[in-house]
């Protein structure tokens, strides 16, 4: 079948399917994440790797500085599943900081809304705006072609799938997750692991 490859951004590629086989592929345990630029004024950072600022534009792997990082994607509009998905992430980010790793949750939200968020439930980790779900499209966790919408009743919005994946220093995947009918929210227990073994191999 013939693709048709598109730049999307400036920086990674993904491969255009025609419209009935362009469905999500969600990056798997040993990928390698794409190399993608973000805008770190679109996100409220409580904490960054030693040498980056909370302006300008940074490369996703370079939060991998300091450690392994987890990344999350996260939604309001996934009602009840989203806050138990924050929740979770929240209680886990102390260990995960503990242990050398950072972690970085992919919103569909504006930046002010960011900033409620993490006033509201008290979040200590680093959150930022996913314009256009882009990154999330890179990840593999977003597909228009896909929608969340279409699949799950009471989401009306664009938004991407539940997803978490622990990535160590070398930029390889070590765990993935990825809730395609949003029944359950990603192990803390499981993250954890992911983190420490990204620690040993990477």
């Amino acid at each position: 079948m013939k693709s048709i490859i598109k730049i999307v951004g400036e920086d990674y590629v993904i491969s255009s399917l025609p419209k009935s086989y362009q469905k999500i592929q969600p990056l798997k345990n040993r990928d390698t994440i794409p190399v993608v630029r973000i805008n770190l004024e679109l996100g409220v950072w409580q904490y960054l790797p030693s040498g980056l600022q909370t302006n300008g534009t940074v490369y996703l792997h370079q939060l991998l500085q300091d450690g392994p990082l987890v990344i999350s994607t996260y939604s309001p509009d996934w009602n009840g599943y989203g806050e138990r998905h924050l929740k979770l992430l929240n209680s886990i980010y102390p260990r995960i900081h503990a242990l050398g790793g950072n972690l970085l949750v992919l919103t569909t939200e504006y930046y002010k809304n960011i900033v409620h968020t993490i006033q509201e439930h008290d979040l200590g980790f680093n959150i930022m705006q996913d314009y256009e779900n882009r990154i999330s499209e890179a990840l593999g966790v977003y597909s228009k072609y896909e929608p969340v919408w279409d699949r799950i009743a009471g989401i009306s919005e664009d938004v991407p799938f539940a997803a978490t994946f622990v990535i160590n220093a070398d930029r390889r995947i070590v765990y993935d997750y990825v809730d395609r009918d949003f029944e359950y929210v990603v192990s803390d227990k499981e993250i954890e692991k992911a983190v420490k073994i990204a620690r040993l191999f990477g």
